[in-house]
């Protein structure tokens, strides 16, 4: 209970960021410029295009938001002593990590429900309306079109709550910077380290084992 009213604080201290409302503005532009772009495809189907482009959009707005917020907000709270008058109180450690978690968490779900609902109605208008450039392709409807998003929409969620939880327990530790960028790194080598793997199979034996034992442990964003 405690850590749902620090969770409704940190709620609204990540939506009155201007980073917030700076994402959401920029990822809603570029969504709805990516109804335009693919006409440079010069022969890819565009709709495919369009999705791959916003759900680049998507998982990097939020990735951010997420990072950002908790290397940000907690580190500004423990370095002002914010964070030790609150554990003052009746209100031990883990309810106030687990509080800012869950406030994160929210306020990154709120712009990810945002960005879905523009990305939706922009790739419900790309079906719709045709392509620009090859006006011959013709889709199976609607829904076969949208419902593939859905599961890259829940993914990129996924994967910003995890790097969230980890920048988290960092923030209480490492200055924001080093968070920012020790979170960032993570997120590349759980890109990579799938398709790294398998380009190593076969070739370097000793290279091959160490990517394979941080493909172990890292998550794979891949999938692969």
């Amino acid at each position: 209970m405690r850590s749902l009213i620090v969770a409704g604080t940190t709620f609204r201290e990540s939506v009155q960021q201007p980073i917030f409302y700076t994402l959401a503005v920029i990822g809603t532009l570029l969504l709805i410029c990516s109804y335009l772009l693919p006409t440079f495809t010069m022969g890819t189907e565009e709709v495919k295009f369009l999705r791959d482009l916003g759900l680049g959009t998507y998982s990097l707005c939020i990735l951010i938001l997420g990072v950002f917020s908790a290397a940000n907000l907690i580190t500004t709270e423990i370095e002002n002593l914010t964070a030790m008058t609150v554990m003052s109180k009746p209100l031990r450690r883990y309810e106030f990590i687990v509080g800012k978690f869950l406030g994160i968490a929210f306020a990154v779900t709120f712009l990810a429900v945002l960005l879905s609902v523009v990305f939706v109605t922009v790739t419900v208008a790309k079906v719709t309306g045709g392509d620009i450039v090859i006006r011959h392709i013709e889709y199976e409807g609607v829904w076969p079109e949208v419902s593939i998003i859905f599961p890259g929409i829940l993914l990129g969620l996924f994967q910003t709550f995890l790097l969230t939880a980890v920048s988290v327990a960092m923030s209480t530790r490492l200055p924001m910077i080093l968070n920012v960028t020790v979170s960032c790194g993570l997120f590349v080598a759980a890109s990579i380290s799938g398709p790294v793997v398998e380009y190593l199979r076969g070739k370097h034996t000793f290279a091959y084992g160490i990517a394979k034992v941080l493909c172990f442990i890292l998550p794979n964003f891949q999938g692969n």
